[in-house]
C-alpha cells in the first residue's frame, strides 16, 4: 500500500509546481491601500518583477527620523539619500523588502523606482534674438547674472572650455561623467562667448556650477545655501509620468524652503507621444510631460518653439496629470526642450540681479516666475494654452517691467483680501496681470496638487465690471483641451492671469483673495504690463548686433498698430541715403528675413508706418574670417589674416581673467606678440567699421595650430632612388632665404638656398643618396640676422634590397628593416640551431621589429615573398 505523504512534502511539491508555472520569484500579497502607495508605474510593474532584483526607490513619509529608526535593523534596505525638507528619500532594496517591509509601514505614504535620467537632446543652433535677449544686451548690458551662481543638474560639462573661463564653481555636487549636453546648456544659460559671437549665454556674468542628476531629488538645502545657488537647470527628462511623485513634492518643498531658488525643467521632447497612464491616458498629443519631478508647481517648465513663434511637434504639451497648465513658457530651441530651459535659467538670472541691484536682495522665485509669465509673448492659441502655456519668454519686457516696478509682494491669510490700485491710462492696448504663489507640497500621489487656494480678480469700480483669470477646460478628451479658455475662478492652478484687450482709462483695482489658505500665511507676487496702441519698437537688429553679409538674416519688431503694411529701407551711409528691401512688410508678423549685401559696413534699417519712420540702431554687417599662426618662436609668435574689402583697421583680443579683451588696434593684417608680455593663449580678430566693431573671429590657442617657429609641415619621402621634400611655411614674413641641408660627417652641408621667397610651400630632389639613414631640415634665415632650424626629417636608404639597423642591437631595444620595395613580405627569425623564434609580415619601406622576446646572440633573418626567399641577413643581439 502506497503511503500518505506528509504535509511537508506536499507544501515542497506544490511550492515546486509553483515555481515551475510562475515566471517571477513569489511575492507576498500586498493589500489594497499598501498598492496605492505605490506610484502609477509600480502598480503593473510589481507583479512582473523577480523577487530578489535589487532597485533604487524613491519613497515619501510622514516623519523622516521616525521611518529611518524603524528600518535601522534591516541590513537589506539601504539609504542612499535624503530630502527632509519634504521627508523623501531614495532606498535601495530588493523587491520583496519593498512588499513586506517598506509598504506595509505605517509612516510609509508614496514608493516610486527611481528611473535613469535622459538628457533631452543638445542644441545644434542659438538664436537670442528670438525671446528678445539680444535686445537685454542692448538696453540693460547691467544685468548680465554678475556674480550668482546657476547649477547645471546633469553630468558635468567641460570645465576647459574657455566661455566659463574664471567663472566655473566647483562643488561636491558635481557629476565625474562629463557631457557635451551639459557643456551646451552651461553656454546657452551664461557662456561668456570667449570662443565666438555666436556663444554667448543670457547671463554671462553669473558663475556656473554642475550638480549631477543620478538622483532625481533636490539637492540638499544647505548646498543650494553654502554654494548660493540661485538657478538650478534640469534640461533632462525620463518618460512620460502623469502623477504628483515623491520627487515632485520635494521640488516644491525645495522652493519653500528656499524661496528665491528656481527650479527651470525641460518639457520634454514627446509632444508627438500618447501617455497610457493616468487621468490622460490614450490622449494622442497632450499631456506627454517627461518626468512625475515636472509635475511640481513651483517650479518652471519649458516646451520649444522655432525661430518664428511655432511651438514644435515633439515640444511636450500639457496639461499636468490634475489638469494643471503645463509648459508654463516656451522659448527658442529647434534641436529639443533642453535648450529652451537654458535661455529660461539665463533669464531668471538677469531678473535676480537686476532685482538684487535695485532692492538690496534677492526675489522670490515666485516674483521672477510671475514677471516671466506675465511678460512673455502670445503664441499659438489666442490666451494661454496647454501647448505654449504662458507664452515665449521675453527678456526684453521682463526686465523692463521689473525695472519698472510693474510688481506687488504680498501675504494673505484664509478669507482675507488684499487689493492693489492701478491706474490705466489711454491709449492703452491691452492690460495682462498674474498672481503666483509657492504653494506648500502636496502629498506625494494626491489627486490635486494645490494645497492653498488664492483667487485673482481684476475691477473698474466706476462701471462696476469686474475680469476674473482665464481657464482652460482640463477634461481629458482632445476637443476639450483645445478650447480656447474662459473666464472663471481657477481651484487648481498656483498661477492665475487676467488680460483684457483695449481697457478704458481709470482706476482699476487688483484683488487677492485667501479663498482656501489650509497653510497659513501664505506669501504670492504680482506682475503686470501695460501695452500702448501705435507704437513700434525694434527689437533686432539692435547697436550690439551684427547681421551676417549674404546669408539670410530675421528682423524682428513688434508693432500695435492697426495699420497692415510698412515700407522697409536700410542705409549704409548713416541715412543719407536709403534702399528698398521691401514696401509691403505684413507687421503683424513682426519679422522679416532679409539677405544684406556682401559687405563689411554699418548700417541702420527704417520701417515707413502710418507716415511715420522708425529708424533701428546703428548695427554692423560682417562675417567670420579666418585668423592665422605665422609662426611660433620660443620668444614670439605671429598672428596674421587676409585683408577685408572696405575694413582700414581691425581689434586684437586676447583673453583675460574671464573675457576676451581688447589688446590693440592695427591698421596692418599681422601682428608679432612678444610671449613675455603677452602670455594669454587664446586671441581673436575683429574688423572695426566706423567705430563699432564688426564679428570677432573664433578665439583659438595659438600653440595647437600645427605651427612651430615658421614651420609648418617639413615632409621627406623616398621616391624609388630619391628623396622627395616638402617644406610649408606659417608665413614668409622677415624671412630673408630658406636653405636646404643635409647632415653629413662633417654635419650639415647645404643643398639649394632660395633668396627670392615668395608663397609658403617650397620642395627640393635629392638625387644622390646615401646608403641607409639621409638626415635634412631646413634653415631659415630672417631680416635680422637670427637663425631658425626646422625640426629633422629622415629618409631611409638601402642599395642592397634589405638592410637592417642599428646592428648588433642592444637586448629589448628595436631595430628597422629597410627595403627598396614596400610589397608586402614575410620576415622570419631564427636562432642559431634553426628554431623560428619569430614572423612578421613587412608592409612598407620601413618595419620596426621587438627584440623583447629574443635572447642575447646571433639571429638569422629571412625575408620570403611569393614563396621565394628574397634576402638573408644576420643580427647580432648583446
Amino acid at each position: 500500500m502506497q503511503s500518505v505523504p506528509s504535509i511537508n512534502f506536499v507544501s515542497v511539491n506544490l511550492l515546486a509546481l509553483l515555481i515551475l508555472f510562475t515566471p517571477y520569484s513569489i511575492f507576498s500579497q500586498p493589500t489594497e491601500s499598501q498598492l496605492k502607495k505605490f506610484s502609477l508605474p509600480l502598480q503593473k510593474k510589481w507583479k512582473e518583477t523577480s523577487a530578489n532584483e535589487s532597485s533604487y526607490f524613491i519613497i515619501a513619509v510622514k516623519d523622516s527620523r521616525v521611518f529611518k529608526n524603524e528600518i535601522a535593523a534591516e541590513p537589506r534596505i539601504k539609504i542612499v539619500y535624503e530630502y527632509p525638507s519634504a521627508n523623501v528619500l531614495l532606498l535601495k532594496a530588493k523587491w520583496d523588502e519593498v512588499i513586506k517591509t517598506i509598504v506595509p509601514n505605517n509612516e510609509v505614504l508614496f514608493v516610486d523606482e527611481q528611473r535613469i535620467p535622459k538628457e533631452e537632446r543638445a542644441v545644434s543652433d542659438l538664436d537670442l534674438s528670438t525671446d528678445k535677449v539680444n535686445l537685454l544686451f542692448s538696453k540693460y548690458p547691467q544685468y548680465n547674472g554678475n556674480n550668482l551662481v546657476v547649477s547645471v543638474k546633469e553630468n558635468r560639462p567641460d570645465i576647459g572650455d574657455i566661455d566659463f573661463h574664471g567663472r566655473y564653481l566647483p562643488t561636491t555636487l558635481t557629476s565625474n561623467i562629463f557631457s557635451t549636453h551639459a557643456t551646451d546648456m552651461a553656454t546657452i544659460i551664461a557662456g561668456a562667448g570667449n570662443t565666438y559671437y555666436e556663444g554667448k549665454g543670457v547671463a554671462w556674468g553669473a558663475k556656473i556650477s554642475s550638480s549631477s542628476f543620478v538622483v532625481l531629488l533636490p539637492d540638499p538645502d544647505a548646498a543650494y545655501q553654502q554654494y548660493n545657488i540661485t538657478v538650478q537647470n534640469h534640461s533632462y527628462g525620463t518618460s512620460i509620468e502623469n502623477f504628483y511623485g515623491a520627487d515632485a513634492a520635494a521640488y516644491d518643498a525645495s522652493v519653500v524652503a528656499r524661496p528665491s531658488l528656481m527650479h527651470i525643467f525641460s518639457a520634454g521632447n514627446s509632444g508627438t507621444q500618447t501617455s497610457t497612464s493616468g487621468p490622460y491616458a490614450n490622449v494622442p498629443g497632450f499631456a506627454n510631460i517627461t518626468g512625475s519631478f515636472k509635475m511640481a508647481k513651483n517650479i518652471i517648465t519649458v516646451g520649444h518653439m522655432d525661430s518664428l513663434g511655432t511651438v514644435l511637434a515633439p515640444s511636450s504639451r500639457g496639461p499636468a496629470y490634475d489638469g494643471r497648465v503645463k509648459p508654463e513658457l516656451v522659448a527658442y530651441a529647434e534641436d529639443g526642450s533642453s535648450g529652451a530651459a537654458a535661455i529660461v535659467s539665463g533669464i531668471s538670472l538677469s531678473l535676480q540681479q537686476a532685482y538684487k541691484d535695485l532692492q538690496g536682495l534677492l526675489p522670490s522665485s515666485a516674483l521672477v516666475k510671475a514677471i516671466l509669465l506675465n511678460s512673455a509673448d502670445d503664441v499659438e492659441a489666442k490666451g494661454i494654452d496647454f501647448i505654449s502655456g504662458y507664452g515665449a519668454a521675453n527678456a526684453y519686457k521682463a526686465v523692463l517691467e521689473l525695472v519698472n516696478g510693474q510688481y506687488f509682494n504680498g501675504t494673505i491669510t484664509h478669507g482675507a483680501s488684499d487689493v492693489y490700485n492701478l491706474v490705466v491710462p489711454p491709449n492703452t492696448r491691452r492690460l495682462k496681470i498674474t498672481l503666483v504663489w509657492n504653494d506648500p507640497p502636496a502629498t506625494a500621489n494626491a489627486s490635486k496638487a494645490l494645497m492653498n487656494d488664492l483667487d485673482l480678480e481684476l475691477s473698474l469700480p466706476t462701471t462696476n465690471e469686474s475680469w476674473q483669470p482665464w481657464v482652460l477646460n482640463h477634461f481629458p478628451k482632445t476637443d476639450s483641451l483645445e478650447l480656447l479658455p474662459l473666464r472663471k475662478r481657477d481651484s487648481l492652478n498656483n498661477v492665475e492671469q487676467v488680460s483684457v484687450e483695449n481697457p478704458a482709462v481709470g482706476n482699476y483695482e487688483i484683488r487677492v483673495k485667501g479663498y482656501n489658505v489650509a497653510m497659513s500665511p501664505q506669501t504670492y507676487s504680482v506682475a503686470y504690463q501695460l501695452d500702448t496702441l501705435d507704437k513700434f519698437t525694434w527689437f533686432y537688429p539692435t547697436r550690439t548686433d551684427n547681421i551676417f553679409n549674404s546669408r539670410s538674416n530675421i528682423l524682428r519688431w513688434e508693432s500695435t498698430y492697426n495699420i497692415s503694411t510698412g515700407r522697409l529701407e536700410y542705409s549704409t551711409d548713416n541715412g543719407n541715403s536709403w534702399q528698398l528691401i521691401d514696401d509691403a512688410v505684413v507687421l503683424a508678423n513682426g519679422y522679416f528675413k532679409w539677405t544684406p549685401p556682401d559687405n563689411f559696413t554699418t548700417a541702420i534699417l527704417k520701417m515707413n508706418v502710418a507716415s511715420q519712420n522708425f529708424v533701428s540702431d546703428t548695427f554692423t554687417i560682417s562675417k567670420r574670417f579666418d585668423v592665422f599662426v605665422g609662426f611660433n618662436c620660443p620668444d614670439s609668435f605671429m598672428l596674421f589674416w587676409n585683408r577685408i574689402s572696405g575694413v582700414d583697421s581691425y581689434q586684437v583680443y586676447r583673453l583675460g581673467e574671464k573675457y576676451m579683451e581688447p589688446l590693440l588696434t592695427t591698421v596692418d593684417t599681422a601682428v608679432v606678440l612678444a610671449k613675455q608680455t603677452n602670455t594669454s593663449l587664446y586671441y581673436a580678430i575683429a574688423p572695426l567699421l566706423k567705430n563699432k566693431t564688426g564679428v570677432r573671429s573664433y578665439a583659438y590657442n595659438y600653440t595647437n595650430q600645427g605651427v612651430a617657429c615658421y614651420v609648418r609641415t617639413i615632409l621627406a619621402q623616398l621616391i624609388v632612388n630619391s628623396a622627395k621634400l616638402d617644406l610649408e611655411l606659417g608665413t614668409i614674413y622677415n624671412v630673408k632665404s630658406i636653405t636646404w641641408q643635409k647632415l653629413t660627417t662633417n654635419g650639415y652641408v647645404p643643398l639649394q638656398t632660395i633668396n627670392n621667397i615668395s608663397g609658403l610651400t617650397f620642395s627640393y630632389i635629392d638625387n644622390t643618396l646615401t646608403h641607409g639613414l639621409n638626415v635634412y631640415r631646413v634653415k631659415i634665415e630672417l631680416m635680422d640676422g637670427r637663425v631658425v632650424n626646422s625640426e629633422t626629417v629622415t629618409v631611409y636608404f638601402a642599395q642592397e634590397p634589405y638592410i637592417v639597423y642599428p646592428n648588433p642591437v642592444a637586448q629589448y631595444q628595436p631595430v628597422t628593416l629597410i627595403s627598396n620595395d614596400p610589397d608586402i613580405a614575410q620576415l622570419e627569425v631564427f636562432n642559431t640551431i634553426g628554431q623560428k623564434v619569430l614572423e612578421k609580415t613587412l608592409n612598407d619601406f620601413s618595419n620596426t621589429i621587438a627584440t623583447d622576446r629574443l635572447s642575447k646572440g646571433i639571429y638569422l633573418l629571412r625575408i620570403v615573398k611569393d614563396n621565394q626567399a628574397q634576402a638573408t641577413l644576420k643580427l647580432i643581439v648583446y
